[in-house]
């Protein structure tokens, strides 16, 4: 059945809204709101009985009422922003302001349509209860896989994109920030189609054609025709959407993900190439996630679709979809972290890496096996052909520590070794903290550079790239794992715990003093910045309108937000903006030093000062600087460089 709503077609079949441009697929509690209004006739729906219909009676709480109604308003508002279509009666309930006229004939009233489809909600409800987070187990892998290296070349390949009917393939090999090379590997033979600022790229079935994304002059999706050598463009995007694509049926539309802002996770998009129509196939996720379902997967053959949704840390959900129609099959609760994912050529198991390993699981049973673990970690994964031979890319980073002294105007190498070193913090030159990949796994490491020893530092777990500080005399540090904020002494060697998961904490800083910690919690339902003192073990909030890493020096508190640029000041209750463009992916990239603020923008390290108010330029980074840098008490600065990244192409045949 379907409906016209002023500017807005409502299809109950398929969930979802559309208008001439765009569609949006409804959640299960807005999609039956939005039936309960229509069957209303333009009357007044009670909470009461939004309750008995959208949520059958069970006891709800009137946020979820709201929150169903926001979603709905926001869906229609963002399809059609010119029409008011849901009016709220205070303190009696919400009624539909345009009329719905039926576009296709019934003879059942809407009351009883509207009941109809609900009962077939609660069908699916059930099924899916049934199907939904079921634990994965790990199975052994009793064939012994022998890996085969196919191709090598200076640098790294990337974004390994295949067409299984002809074992091509495509790849990205970057040259020059920004600057990337397309190649595409045909009937056994490599050869560069074009070069540019490529972000992304996608070879079609037959391998005909690549879809590319190409940020020279803004953001543009684009389609090269390979025997022609033109190139066409699709569609205009935004770089902070990092768009990812892969081709769906037929190679006449494409599957990618993409975001609203730097704030939000990734949703899944269709675009007919066709109709030029875009269709919007899953809804992104809540606030503070930041991937959301940012893997994703088609199987030609079976017409399914495998999304990867990040839930937390060596967390995912692993969706399994009927395609196009998207209705959920299975979903998956996976304990790991995923980097990519392909279908088997028979759609019945899908393959993925986590750091250096590959796994496979079934889609019936949702075992997991492990396949083989490499030495390098792996960037992605495809299926090359329909024997189940595996493409995949290894690659190393490595970088080094530097420290540059403005008096003598020099740079110092600090550590220069082959591993991936990122992340120095330092209070004085003589030691310095880093997090690196140098030992047989990633750890936090300090260096003493007057004796330029290295030693690791004694932590209870594996320290991947966690934010991490030092307090005033470098003898605690204070970082974040598994959603809390924990204390390491390192003369004693004692790890505590100081903020639990349940308060939500990220972002951790000392205060002007060691016995406090200023730190951003999304416990409010935003980003605001919170103190805690060790002493009284109590907790005050600092900030009402945003907060997410902050410094105190004489009282006043200086921060930076989560959705907006800047770095801003709370003085006495008042706040103001001290530095204005300070772009907001640099939230955690600054520091203050005395009476200074130091941050990076332009892809230069700036300074600001205190007391005269005057910003100059600081220090610029050589051209591979990573953006991690801090500040030390003399002034000096130290930063990650990263050095030329290496990498090989490799194939892993599942079946023979």
């Amino acid at each position: 059945m379907r409906f016209k709503i002023a500017a807005i077609q409502f299809d109950t079949l398929n969930r979802t809204l559309e208008n001439d441009n765009s569609t949006i697929r409804l959640e299960p509690k807005p999609y039956l709101l939005l039936q309960t209004l229509i069957a209303a006739n333009g009357n007044t729906v009670s909470r009461e009985q939004l309750i008995e219909e959208v949520w059958q009676g069970r006891i709800v709480t009137e946020s979820a009422i709201n929150k169903a109604v926001s979603t709905l308003r926001q869906h229609l508002n963002k399809l059609d922003s010119q029409t008011n279509y849901i009016e709220t009666i205070p303190t009696v309930g919400y009624r539909l302001i345009p009329r719905a006229v039926g576009l296709v004939t019934s003879t059942k009233s809407p009351k009883r349509k509207v009941r109809f489809l609900i009962g077939g909600a609660i069908l699916v409800s059930l099924l899916s209860a049934l199907i939904t987070f079921q634990v994965v187990r790990l199975s052994p892998n009793t064939k012994s896989l022998i890996p085969e290296k196919i191709t090598s070349q200076s640098g790294i390949e990337l974004q390994l994109s295949s067409a299984t009917r002809s074992s091509s393939f495509s790849y990205l090999h970057p040259i020059t920030t920004p600057l990337s090379e397309l190649w595409l590997h045909h009937h056994g033979e490599s050869r560069k189609l074009l070069s540019g600022n490529i972000s992304a790229q996608a070879l079609s079935p037959d391998a005909s054609k690549i879809a590319f994304v190409d940020d020279e002059n803004g953001c543009m999706v684009k389609q090269l025709t390979i025997a022609k050598q033109s190139v066409q463009s699709l569609f205009s995007c935004q770089a902070v959407e990092r768009i990812k694509l892969i081709w769906g049926r037929n190679g006449r539309e494409l599957i990618y993900r993409k975001r609203e802002n730097i704030h939000n996770g990734f949703g899944l998009y269709r675009y007919d190439l066709n109709t030029h129509k875009h269709t919007q196939l899953t809804l992104p996720p809540s606030s503070g996630n930041l991937r959301g379902d940012h893997l994703f997967s088609l199987s030609q053959g079976q017409d399914r679709l495998a999304v990867a949704t990040y839930l937390g840390e060596d967390i995912h959900r692993l969706t399994l979809y009927h395609y196009p129609q998207m209705s959920t099959e299975h979903t998956i609760e996976l304990p790991y972290n995923p980097t990519s994912l392909t279908w088997s050529a028979n759609g019945q198991q899908i393959y993925f890496s986590q750091a250096n390993s590959i796994y496979s699981v079934n889609a019936q049973s949702h075992a997991v096996t492990l396949l083989h673990k490499f030495t390098a970690p792996i960037e992605s994964l495809t299926l090359l052909d329909n024997n189940d031979t595996l493409l995949l890319n290894q690659y190393k980073l490595a970088s080094n520590i530097k420290l540059f002294e403005p008096v003598q105007n020099v740079v110092k190498v600090v550590v220069d070794n082959q591993a991936l070193n990122r992340l120095p913090r330092a209070n004085q030159s003589q030691h310095i903290w880093y997090i690196s990949d140098h030992g047989a796994h990633s750890a936090l490491w300090s260096i003493d550079t007057n004796r330029e020893a290295k030693t690791q530092v004694p932590l209870p777990h594996i320290f991947n790239f966690q934010r991490y500080q030092l307090n005033s005399d470098s003898s605690k540090i204070l970082f974040e794992y598994q959603d809390a904020i924990y204390q390491f002494s390192i003369e004693q060697l004692e790890t505590t715990e100081i903020l639990s998961a349940e308060l939500k904490p990220y972002v951790a800083n000392y205060g002007q003093h060691d016995d406090e910690i200023i730190y951003s919690s999304e416990r409010s339902g935003s980003w605001q910045l919170w103190s805690l003192n060790l002493i009284t073990n109590q907790h005050q909030q600092l900030t009402t309108q945003g907060g997410y890493s902050g410094y105190k020096l004489n009282n006043v508190l200086y921060f930076t937000k989560f959705t907006q640029p800047g770095i801003w000041r709370l003085e006495d209750g008042q706040e103001s903006l001290v530095v204005a463009e300070v772009p907001v992916r640099n939230w955690l990239n600054w520091r203050l030093r005395g009476n200074a603020l130091y941050y990076e923008k332009d892809k230069s390290i700036w300074r600001f000062d205190l007391k005269t108010h005057q910003e100059k330029l600081y220090f610029t980074p050589p051209q591979r600087f990573i953006g991690q840098f801090d500040i030390l008490q003399n002034g000096d600065v130290v930063f990650s460089e990263l050095k030329q990244p290496s990498g090989e192409l490799w194939q892993l045949t599942v079946k023979n």
